[in-house]
C-alpha cells in the first residue's frame, strides 16, 4: 500500500500529539495510537476509534488542530507526528 505524500491519521497510526492552550503553546504532549474499541488499553496509549479524540484526529495530517474532548475535558490538540504501520507492525511506505 501506498501513502499519499502527506501522511494521513488512520486506525493503528502511532501519534505525537501536543495538548494546546488558548494561545497555542504546548501544555503537554503524549503518545496516541488508534486502535479497534476491542483492542483499546487506555495504559499503554491505544484509544478506542470510538472516542471523541479519535474520531476527530482521523484523516488529519502533522501539523493539523482539533477541538475535542479527552477524558471529558474539552482540550485542543495539535498533530505533531504520524507514523503508520500495518495491523502486523511492519512499516507502511
Amino acid at each position: 500500500m501506498t501513502l499519499p505524500k502527506l501522511t494521513i491519521v488512520l486506525v493503528y497510526s502511532q501519534l505525537l500529539v501536543s495538548q494546546l492552550d488558548a494561545d497555542d503553546n504546548i501544555v503537554d504532549q503524549f503518545d496516541y495510537m488508534i486502535v479497534p474499541d476491542d483492542a483499546a488499553d487506555l495504559a499503554q496509549g491505544r484509544y478506542p476509534e470510538s472516542a471523541p479524540a479519535s474520531r476527530e484526529l482521523l484523516g488529519h495530517v502533522v501539523g493539523d488542530v482539533v477541538e475535542t474532548t479527552v477524558r471529558g475535558e474539552s482540550v485542543r490538540l495539535r498533530v505533531q507526528s504520524i507514523q503508520n504501520t500495518a495491523h502486523f507492525g511492519e512499516y507502511v511506505e
